[in-house]
């Protein structure tokens, strides 16, 4: 079985990857990104910060252009680039696909909300932790490693999400609708 699994992400996984490039190639030419930049990243960016300080990583948010994020390693300070393409809105839109899809069913709407629920927070949770461990990498290990890691993970961490968030969602959230029997008098 998990064999299977293997095989089914790895022939998935290029498909993620030139989907996710496309995606960022029109937010570039449309300039949609200048949105994200100027007022996502900062966000993620604090949230990124408190959720490397239990590993012992003190990250303070910065304002320069340059990077966002300023790790202190003793008395080095060590700059990490969040950008606007590091936040996974490629996974956001991929999980909007997959809704429009996975949600065609004859579901109840509470189900349906639920799910829209788990989705958008489940994604966007598992992109901060995502974002969290690719500094900590940055931090313990170095920038090479972390930048080898932030090019193929992202994308890989995509696709295990949703792959547990749609097997959760139709084993424990999704309800058919019950039928109405009507009686004939």
């Amino acid at each position: 079985m998990i064999l299977l699994v293997a095989v089914v992400l790895l022939s998935i996984l290029p498909v993620i990857v030139t989907f996710s490039s496309v995606l960022t190639s029109l937010f570039v030419r449309m300039r949609w990104y200048t949105v994200l930049q100027e007022s996502v990243v900062p966000f993620e960016s604090r949230l990124v910060a408190v959720l490397i300080k239990p590993l012992g990583i003190t990250g303070q948010v910065t304002s320069k252009e340059e990077f966002s994020m300023v790790l202190l390693k003793g008395s080095e300070a060590i700059p990490i680039r969040l950008e606007w393409n590091c936040l996974g809105w490629q996974s956001m839109i991929l999980l909007a696909i997959t809704l429009v899809i996975g949600l065609r069913g004859d579901y109840t709407i509470l189900s349906k909300s639920e799910t829209l629920i788990v989705g958008i927070l489940g994604t966007f949770i598992s992109n901060l932790l995502r974002m969290a461990f690719i500094v900590s990498l940055g931090y313990y290990w170095n920038a090479a490693a972390a930048m080898i890691i932030h090019d193929y993970f992202a994308s890989f961490v995509a696709l295990i999400w949703m792959l547990f968030f749609w097997w959760f969602s139709y084993r424990y959230l999704l309800e058919d609708k019950i039928p109405v029997i009507q009686d004939k008098v």
